[in-house]
């Protein structure tokens, strides 16, 4: 009797302990990044703002000037792959922030695979204006605040199938390659897609817009993207 229950003990802690999510610190990832190590984590806290943004690499790229204020952009390349599986990022994820007594602006641009599957974002996610030049991932996540994607870019078309948008989404302006897939993805706000451009095919079953929308001056293959939906 006392084996079995030292068995089932043995059983139960190891359940819990792989149910129990570990913790990361965003600045050690980043140190990973700045190494050239492939970052993979599986079922883990992400502690912390992960700034992208904030590379090793980074670099000004333009500087303009008005008659007001300087304007400089400055990029940083995330070289290695990011394999996040399962994991809850509790602190902000930024691939773009904009600095507005500066007028600065930094950037993230993914040169490998981007994989967010079956994610937790709390706080802010930003990857506008960011490049995808690899797979860009999102199966099976959620969003709490809204996910900013616009004027993105993607090299092949990015999944964003079983996502939930809790707080809406921007793809403003953001071109989508063929493949791109928003299958049973949900949106409780607002989802901005205004002069976004896809190709097809596209996969869009179950798609499910809780709020409002705005497809206002959308294409798929140069045509209008509202008769695509209601002809599809």
């Amino acid at each position: 009797m006392k084996r079995i229950q030292t068995t089932i003990l043995i059983l139960i802690t190891g359940c819990t302990s792989t149910l129990a999510q570990t913790r990361v610190k965003a600045s050690d990832i980043i140190r990973q990044i700045n190494e050239g190590k492939t970052v993979e984590y599986t079922n883990a806290e992400v502690e912390g703002d992960l700034d992208l943004t904030d590379l090793d690499n980074r670099r000004r790229e333009r500087s303009s000037v008005n008659f007001f204020t300087d304007n400089d952009t400055y990029e940083s390349q995330v070289e290695v792959s990011l394999k996040f599986t399962n994991c809850t990022f509790l602190g902000n994820v930024l691939a773009y922030y904009h600095i507005e007594r500066r007028n600065d602006t930094y950037i993230a641009h993914f040169e490998k695979d981007a994989i967010f599957r079956d994610c937790k974002f709390k706080e802010s996610s930003e990857f506008k204006y960011s490049e995808f030049n690899g797979a860009a991932v999102f199966s099976g996540t959620t969003f709490n605040r809204e996910a900013n994607f616009k004027y993105a870019e993607f090299s092949a078309g990015p999944s964003f199938n079983n996502v939930r948008f809790e707080s809406g989404a921007d793809f403003k302006y953001t071109e989508f390659p063929a493949e791109t897939s928003f299958e049973r993805a949900t949106f409780y706000e607002l989802a901005n897609f205004k002069y976004a451009k896809f190709k097809s095919p596209a996969r869009l079953d179950g798609i499910a817009f809780k709020g409002d929308e705005d497809f206002k001056y959308t294409k798929m293959d140069g045509r209008s993207f509202t008769s695509y939906l209601l002809h599809r």
